[in-house]
């Protein structure tokens, strides 16, 4: 079961609500609702899922695995306590995790600010006396929301994620919650798609709305958008033979955070023209404006907030992903159109400090 995380940490319904409530909020950098995600050398959307528990019922391929496991298993909820062998479990599965990850699943859960701020409860799972799996969610007024499961790689065949996820549905629907958000899918297909088999799922939609699963259009999310914009970019400079290169860039997310004064580049994917003396020159297309961004970046390496995270090693690929914390120098355009760029870029390139980029 791979874990949803990455940096800063992107927050359940009920996690976001609590930090609005708290004011929390207003000393932390892990307030994050921004629905793109650069992992597996993809730039996904997020889409967050539901389910209405009032109407749920459990399907005989889960009724089976249930009944299978209870025969195994002790299951055991409580409120959430930290131990050596949870976090052996964390350790276990930190090599699957995607993203920025957490060094600690107590780093994890608090997730930067006081234990008060939540109501976050875990369902254990023994076999015997030996843990061999864990699972978190938060409970709010009418839902619960799924944060993080934990399983013993040993014990993969008894399906635990799933296992644990239908615990938590179950004691959700005995304690007369009506909704559970399992956390979130990808636009794709991913590694994510079991949750979409738990039951009747509805989805966010881009109109801030709940649909039906079915209704779900892919070329409607931020993701689609960005990688027809970009394609086309990349082939108009081609036929120009402007030379570029392209890059994921997994810090974008600092850019989107509230409350951060420096100007941190916000675009999950660029396009590099070159270097002059500003900067590097990069193109991008932004959600947000409706168009493509044309400016200079530059390094910041000294200005990284203080967080205990580690980073996924897929991360490490300089060839897919720009890995260096960068913020704006001159934002020169933003929006602005393909042929303003083009325009620009021919012009940039005579210019004496000028080095295009190289392959």
């Amino acid at each position: 079961m791979l874990v949803e995380t990455h940096f800063p940490r992107r927050l359940s319904p009920i996690r976001y609500d609590a930090y609005l409530a708290s004011g929390w909020f207003r000393g932390s950098l892990m307030l994050y609702k921004m629905d793109l995600l650069c992992v597996d050398e993809t730039l996904y959307s997020i889409v967050n899922i539901r389910i209405n528990l009032h109407k749920h019922h459990m399907s005989k391929r889960q009724r089976k695995l249930v009944a299978r496991n209870k025969k195994k298993f002790n299951v055991v909820f409580g409120p959430v306590d930290i131990t050596p062998e949870k976090e052996r479990l964390y350790d276990l599965q930190k090599p699957r995790f995607k993203g920025y990850i957490h060094e600690t699943l107590t780093e994890y859960l608090a997730a930067g600010v006081s234990d008060h701020v939540f109501d976050t409860r875990e369902v254990r799972v023994y076999d015997d006396h030996k843990l061999v799996a864990v699972s978190y969610f938060d409970v709010g007024s009418a839902s619960l929301a799924s944060l993080l499961g934990l399983h013993d790689p040993e014990y993969s065949a008894s399906s635990l994620g799933t296992y644990t996820l239908l615990q938590e549905m179950t004691w959700a629907q005995a304690h007369g919650f009506k909704w559970f958000y399992p956390g979130y899918v990808l636009d794709q297909p991913s590694a994510f798609d079991y949750k979409l088999r738990l039951g009747d799922i509805e989805y966010y939609t881009p109109t801030q709305r709940w649909g039906k699963w079915a209704g779900f259009d892919r070329t409607r999310t931020a993701a689609f958008r960005i990688e027809q914009a970009m394609a086309t970019a990349q082939e108009a400079l081609a036929e120009k033979n402007l030379p570029s290169r392209s890059w994921l860039y997994p810090f974008f997310t600092l850019g989107n955070l509230p409350f951060v004064r420096l100007e941190f580049l916000n675009l999950p994917w660029f396009i590099a023209l070159g270097h002059d003396l500003e900067g590097m020159l990069v193109v991008g297309y932004s959600p947000l404006s409706g168009g493509y961004v044309l400016g200079h970046i530059l390094p910041c390496p000294n200005e990284f907030p203080q967080a205990a995270l580690e980073f996924a090693s897929e991360y490490d690929n300089s060839d897919v992903y720009w890995n260096a914390l960068m913020k704006y120098g001159d934002i020169i355009s933003n929006p602005t159109s393909l042929s303003d760029i083009l325009d620009y870029a021919e012009t940039w390139q005579q210019r004496m400090d000028a080095i295009p980029t190289t392959l």
